[in-house]
């Protein structure tokens, strides 16, 4: 059985009961504030380049992140660690605009780097091969002269560079440089 209590108790313990959760509430409000401000936020650890009056930020994700003309895009390297790239091309992003792209490449880091930021121009991204003596698997055979191709290749004890024939492009580097050579064709074809 319960005991019977009077109006007033009860409006009591009801009042403390609010002035309790108010005081815990509060106190929840002010840690969680002290915390966030202790920990630091990501707009304190943004690292920001301006390179030819576009903005390029780097966050904690470790890539930069650009816009040009209302087009987002996001490379591992800017363009200012990208400078000593030879560069020898005269292909430029509308060369690629709505028309198939073709990958050449033993590595797909590469692949991934150029086709995240290019697929928003072109029909679409596919593996293929310059020959069918080097092919391997069920690639398609590309052709200079007509189709959109990138090729990577490896070279050791060499200088990297880009180059160019026809509608070829060739990213000749390092294993370990072919993402930081396709981020400055990116840069290349963007005219940054």
């Amino acid at each position: 059985m319960r005991k019977i209590i009077s109006r007033e108790d009860r409006d009591k313990k009801n009042k403390r009961n609010q002035i309790i959760v108010g005081i815990f509430l509060i106190g929840i409000m002010i840690f969680g504030t002290l915390g966030y401000a202790f920990s630091g936020n990501s707009e304190d650890k943004k690292e920001v380049l301006r390179y030819k009056g576009i903005d390029f930020i780097k966050d904690d994700s470790e890539y930069w992140r650009f816009n040009i003309q209302g087009v987002d895009f996001i490379t591992k390297y800017n363009p200012e660690e990208v400078e000593d790239v030879d560069a020898d091309m005269s292909l430029f992003i509308n060369d690629y605009k709505n028309k198939p792209l073709y990958f050449i490449s033993e590595f797909q880091e590469p692949i991934f780097e150029l086709g995240g930021n290019l697929n928003q121009f072109v029909l679409r991204i596919n593996e293929a091969c310059l020959d069918e003596e080097n092919c391997l698997g069920n690639l398609p055979i590309k052709n200079c002269s007509i189709d959109n191709v990138v090729v990577f290749e490896e070279v050791l004890n060499e200088s990297g560079k880009i180059y160019q024939e026809d509608n070829c492009i060739f990213i000749s580097a390092d294993w370990n440089e072919q993402v930081r050579y396709s981020d400055a064709f990116l840069f290349e074809i963007l005219g940054v």
